[in-house]
């Protein structure tokens, strides 16, 4: 990889590190706004905003697991047993987000039944999205197992 673009690529994950802290501390801020503006909703502050914030915190993790394995792409290091553990983080990342993600909406639906319509469309595409998510991982989990044992063999035979 041009270590231009792995500059780049640096660049956009802090970028995007900064903003997901920008995330959690407005969003700590917003939801106690909407529950002194809405009275109804009070109760829900504390558990949505701190599943919010739990769900960056997995963003987060995913992005310094990137920000590793771009470090082993620079070093030509990726075709190891050590990058699988990398990926393997940012689909459990993925998957806790999802699960997260579709148990508070759940909870908004059915428990609290507050949403409509909307809140339904957003737990399918939370679900779909965060599915897609984890099995695209699990599919570059096995492309990358199998350079990692085709390279060991080249690496063998030479």
């Amino acid at each position: 990889m041009p270590r231009l673009f792995a500059v780049l690529l640096r660049m956009v994950l802090v970028v995007l590190l900064l903003g997901t802290l920008l995330a959690q501390v407005l969003l700590a801020v917003e939801a106690n706004a909407v529950g002194h503006e809405y009275p109804e909703v009070e109760s829900l502050v504390v558990p949505y905003s701190t599943a919010a914030i739990v769900a960056v915190a997995f963003v987060q993790v995913a992005l310094c697991a990137v920000w590793r394995l771009l470090s082993m792409v620079t070093g030509d290091q990726v075709f190891t047993v050590q990058a699988l553990r990398w990926v393997d983080i940012i689909a459990a990342c993925a998957a806790g987000a999802t699960i997260l993600s579709a148990v508070v909406m759940v909870h908004l639906i059915f428990i609290v039944q507050i949403g409509g319509p909307g809140v339904f469309l957003g737990l399918a595409a939370c679900v779909a999205w965060g599915t897609a998510l984890v099995l695209l991982m699990v599919v570059m989990r096995g492309l990358l197992r199998a350079a990692i044992s085709d390279r060991s063999e080249l690496a063998e035979v030479i």
